[in-house]
């Protein structure tokens, strides 16, 4: 799966079943493919294809299930070479641009943000930021330390944590195991579980995307993290995610998370 271009039947097949399964949570096998592949593939050839992937580590055989779901290299995969974003609707981020603005504080736009987020990708959020209090009484000199990247200096070193949506977990087949649910509750109390990843991220623009494993932590064997950083000029101050299973809708949410990210680095310079 190196080469789209000699693999295209493989990367078809193996994108039909994560879609397949992001959208039912239910085992992809030949049946549901070969009635998708909208350019006709023998059942023979779709094993076939299947069993290269299985062997590649890009899906594996649940139980004693006759169908296929993803592994985390294949999220990791679909997330690097396959993904076509999905684009928010016009109103869809109307409704963030009109909800976001009714907040005046740096508290309100953190509480509002997890929110919104929470309600619009039906997975738990998160919204770290640095305490900006300190500036309430400077915002005249904002620009000059804006301008003279001085701005670091005036925020307080630990970042406030927010969180939303967490019974929103309690929804996904994933979470019916006691067991996984306790760890991922735990997670979220004790907070500073997050931040060390979420901060790790301030290092670097952009939407970033933690898998699995990828998260370096027990607790979050089973979840994904879709961040991307917060500014005020170029200076990063925190940041927005979304929590939820590997088995994501990755194409929306990303789209989500880094319109609503710079929609907050443009309204918290009204602060």
């Amino acid at each position: 799966m190196v080469n789209k271009d000699t693999n295209a039947r493989q990367d078809k097949v193996f994108e039909i079943i994560v879609l397949s399964y992001i959208e039912t949570a239910e085992p992809v096998g030949s049946r549901t493919i070969s009635r998708l592949y909208e350019e006709g593939l023998s059942s023979a050839s779709i094993r076939n294809v299947m069993a290269d992937l299985e062997e590649e580590g890009f899906i594996q055989q649940p139980h004693t299930s006759a169908g296929r779901v993803p592994t985390q290299k294949g999220y990791r995969y679909y997330v690097d070479s396959l993904m076509q974003r999905e684009a928010l609707t016009k109103e869809e981020e109307d409704w963030i641009l009109k909800e976001l603005h009714k907040v005046k504080t740096i508290e309100g736009m953190a509480e509002k943000v997890s929110k919104v987020i929470s309600e619009l990708t039906h997975n738990a959020a998160l919204i770290y930021i640095k305490n900006l209090k300190r500036l309430s009484f400077l915002n005249y000199l904002l620009e000059d330390l804006i301008q003279s990247e001085r701005l670091i200096d005036f925020l307080e070193e630990e970042p406030g944590l927010f969180i939303e949506g967490t019974f929103r977990l309690f929804e996904q087949p994933e979470f019916e195991d006691a067991q996984k649910m306790r760890l991922f509750l735990q997670a979220f109390d004790e907070k500073c579980n997050f931040l060390p990843i979420l901060l790790r991220d301030l290092e670097e623009e952009g939407v970033h995307v933690h898998i699995g494993r990828e998260n370096a932590l027990d607790k979050l064997v089973d979840v994904s993290l879709v961040v991307k950083d917060c500014y005020v000029g170029r200076t990063a101050i925190g940041g927005i995610a979304v929590v939820g299973p590997t088995r994501m809708r990755y194409s929306k949410i990303i789209s989500v998370v880094e319109f609503v990210a710079d929609t907050v680095s443009e309204a918290i310079e009204r602060f």
